[in-house]
């Protein structure tokens, strides 16, 4: 109860904090000014993240004091961002940083205990919290989508690993209370210092979950609440993959790329996101009754993500330009 009482704390905080950050963002020029492929008339500001930490801090202050640790290394993940977000740093140093910073998490026992081999487990754990940290950083392609995915992947690992809920929840609390604001047409942007804060949060609740398990349980807890995150990165890895283009670089060809040129809008491309974050919640749930019957009914709805995948893939981003302002919705990174 009291992780969902965190979370109604962190929504509310974070609300109170957004219009001080926002004029803040306006005060001292911290703004993503339109131009080129962005589709905004106006500046627009960040600091997002930073509203988004306050409500966690202020919520695990009171609730969850003992998660102290966790809350200083998702504030230097975000003040990483917000460096990137002002003075744009180099990607080598950036992803140097993030390194550093899951390492650190690793040391502070988020280390997924997959087999016997600490060093398979150490180096596999460094792999997935900077992949996943940087998957949501890509996400934040468009208003709305990378606060909308963290919260369906939050609140279902907070649901199916009830243990993970004390950092999970409220962490979700905040991205619902900032999302007031970044919701189409977003009046405010997370920014790197939010989009990577959100994607190290996930990744340690994620780990977190599939330590409570073992075997295809661990698996399918780590796997199965961020699916939309490992849904869009490998969309875009076996999209590139197979057009010759280099994977390490940016693109416009995420999964809400190809949706806008299937002529979705913004609002029900997020409709669809909160759809399918629900789908990965039964996906899991029931994946976890196995060995029991019922845990074959999660094969339908996974073969519907399937068909979902192939036909976004199918979609090429690269021959097209699309309707205008479609490759920036949002300014974002990519």
């Amino acid at each position: 109860m009291n992780s969902w009482l965190a979370l109604l704390a962190a929504f509310l905080v974070t609300l109170a904090a957004i219009f001080p950050f926002r004029r803040l963002a306006m005060r001292f020029g911290i703004l993503d000014h339109p131009g080129g492929h962005k589709s905004h008339a106006n500046p627009i500001p960040y600091l997002g993240g930073l509203t988004v930490l306050a409500g966690l801090a202020i919520a695990l202050a009171y609730f969850s004091p003992g998660l102290w640790r966790i809350l200083v290394l998702l504030a230097l993940v975000a003040g990483l961002g917000l460096v990137d977000d002002i003075l744009s740093i180099k990607v080598s140093t950036k992803v140097i940083s993030e390194v550093i910073l899951a390492a650190t998490a690793v040391a502070l026992g988020f280390t997924w205990h997959l087999t016997d081999s600490t060093a398979i487990n150490v180096g596999l754990s460094l792999l997935w919290i900077v992949g996943l940290t940087n998957s949501f950083n890509l996400l934040d392609n468009m208003d709305g989508l990378s606060s909308t995915i963290a919260v369906g992947s939050l609140v279902t690992v907070a649901i199916v690993a009830p243990p993970t809920a004390p950092l999970a929840a409220p962490l979700a609390g905040a991205a619902l209370g900032f999302l007031v604001i970044n919701w189409p047409p977003a009046r405010m942007y997370l920014g790197d210092s939010g989009s990577l804060m959100l994607g190290l949060g996930v990744a340690l609740c994620s780990i977190a979950a599939a330590n409570t398990a073992h075997g295809l349980h661990s698996l399918v807890l780590l796997l199965l609440p961020v699916g939309l995150a490992v849904f869009d990165t490998s969309l875009v890895i076996a999209s590139r993959l197979a057009s010759g283009r280099p994977v390490q670089l940016g693109g416009r060809d995420h999964f809400s790329h190809r949706l806008r040129l299937l002529g979705w809008s913004p609002r029900r491309i997020l409709a669809a996101v909160v759809a399918a974050s629900i789908a990965s919640g039964l996906i899991a749930a029931l994946a976890l009754t196995y060995p029991l019957g019922e845990a074959w009914l999660a094969v339908p709805i996974a073969f519907a993500y399937l068909v979902a995948w192939l036909r976004l893939l199918r979609v090429d981003p690269y021959s097209v330009a699309g309707p205008q302002g479609l490759e920036v919705y949002r300014a974002g990174n990519e």
